[in-house]
This record gives C-alpha cells, sequence and structure tokens, in this order.
C-alpha cells in the first residue's frame, strides 16, 4: 500500500505580489510519495488524467526524505549513474516519462510539476519557449523573494554560471507536464558520487565537474514553496487542492514505473 505523506513544510507563507494568470484555474498539491518512482508515476498520472479525463491544470510541490538517482526517459544507466556507488549506499534508481538529464534528489532538493493545457498561453506552443515560460515564472518568483537567478541553457536556473536547477519536459496532445528539481539545501558532494558527467552538456557548463558546476539556491523551504506557489496560484482566487487520480496512479506505478524493464530500459 502506497502511504501519502505531506511535505515537511506544510503551510508557506504567501508572498505580498498577486500574479495574474492567462488561465482560469490551477489546482495545488502539495504531497510527497515514499519512493521516487511514485512521485514521478504520480506526474504522469496527473498528465494523463488531464489529457484524458479532463482534469485540471496542477502546481505540485514535493520533497523525498531519501537520496534518489532519477533517470530521464532516454537516459542510459551505464553513461549517467555511478551504479556500485548507488548499489552500496542503496540509493533508489528511478526514471521518469519526461526527457532531460539525470537528477539526484532527496533531502534539501525540492521539486515541483506543472500539468498545463498547451493553448493556455502561446508560449506553450513550442518545446524550447514552454520550457522558458514555465522556469521564467520561476525565476521571476525566486527574484521577488529575494535571490537574482537567470534563466542559462536548455532552461536550467542558475545563480550567475552556476546551476541549482534543471527541468524536463513531456507533451501530450493537449496538455504538457514540465518538472523541476531544485537544489536547496543540498548536500552536493551527493552528486559527484553517484552521477558521471553527463554525455550531453550545455556550452556554458565548459565541462566543468559537478562540484564546479552546481550550487544551492539557499532559500528557506517554506520560502521556496511560497514562491512555487506565488509563480503559478492567483492570491485573488481560493486555492483548490488537487485530489490524486488513484486508478490512474496505481495502474502507471504497477505497470511500468516500479518495473526494472521500465528503469533498466536503457
Amino acid at each position: 500500500m502506497i502511504v501519502l505523506r505531506s511535505p515537511e513544510f506544510k503551510s508557506p507563507p504567501t508572498l505580498p505580489v498577486t500574479v495574474l494568470m492567462p488561465w482560469p484555474v490551477i489546482h495545488r498539491l502539495d504531497i510527497t510519495l515514499p519512493t521516487a518512482a511514485a512521485n514521478v508515476a504520480l506526474d504522469e498520472a496527473l498528465l494523463v488524467e488531464a489529457e484524458d479525463q479532463g482534469g485540471p491544470a496542477v502546481v505540485r510541490t514535493w520533497e523525498l526524505d531519501h537520496f534518489a538517482v532519477v533517470l530521464g526517459a532516454s537516459c542510459r544507466i551505464k553513461e549517467n549513474v555511478e551504479i556500485d556507488a548507488c548499489r552500496a549506499d542503496r540509493i533508489e534508481i528511478a526514471r521518469r516519462s519526461s526527457g532531460g538529464g539525470t537528477v539526484v534528489i532527496g533531502p534539501g532538493a525540492l521539486n515541483f510539476s506543472v500539468i498545463l493545457p498547451i493553448d493556455a498561453a502561446p508560449e506553450l506552443r513550442g518545446i524550447e519557449s514552454a520550457q522558458s515560460f514555465v522556469l521564467g515564472r520561476v525565476r521571476d518568483a525566486i527574484a521577488r523573494a529575494g535571490i537574482s537567478a537567470e534563466l542559462l541553457g536548455s532552461a536550467d536556473l542558475t545563480l550567475g554560471d552556476r546551476k541549482f536547477s534543471g527541468s524536463s519536459q513531456r507533451r501530450l496532445r493537449r496538455h504538457l507536464l514540465i518538472h523541476a528539481s531544485l537544489l536547496n539545501h543540498f548536500p552536493l558532494e551527493r552528486i559527484d558520487r553517484y552521477l558521471k558527467m553527463p554525455p550531453r552538456r550545455p556550452a556554458y557548463r565548459r565541462d566543468r565537474p559537478h562540484s564546479d558546476f552546481v550550487t544551492n539556491l539557499g532559500l528557506t523551504g517554506p520560502r521556496l514553496i511560497a514562491a512555487i506557489h506565488d509563480a503559478w496560484l492567483p492570491t485573488e482566487q481560493s486555492v483548490i487542492d488537487a485530489k490524486i487520480p488513484e486508478s490512474t496512479f496505481r495502474t502507471l506505478l504497477e505497470t511500468k514505473f516500479s518495473g526494472i524493464a521500465w528503469i533498466e530500459r536503457l
């Protein structure tokens, strides 16, 4: 049985800026499931529910209480993951359905996901413009929280030229999912231990090792969650909590995301 766990930060403060949205309502879901596989399965379930069942647009935040490696859909394990170190430390390895690179997540790394109708804004019609649109909103909300970040590479969020967030995207016919992890108070040495140098690297990285390339954002946990909410939830409307699409979620978790055939497909 999957036991649902609310994130550590239950009541983040509301930032004092009202942001008007080009769509009427986005539902909020702040919940963390016990495993990385379950959490990426839930993101996929929310996307499928929106596409096939008329489910709502959703903004979600979650943060694991243990370390895990999450592969992009087309990433090869042997090229990206320090397998022996992960086995020695009993690190979970999962694979999401979206693109992008391989990441290490866990305590101190906040994850957020947005599920949106593609026709909600003109920028969402293209892959690169959608990525920039979503991450740009988050960058601006972080700036309102007091830290000036930049958008570099393929929608990376950085402090100067050091990355604290990468993102990925999955598109269906009418809806898309963009999700990202944000290093906030994360033990960065874990990235060197569990990940190899990625085969594909943005030019601004300049082949720097992980230790010289990544950094932490450094907001308090509640403040960062509030910034994510500020990017997507208009303060003049009552917030509606999203519901977990239980049947879709459990089917995806059991038949795909928890299976070795999916995780080790490449």
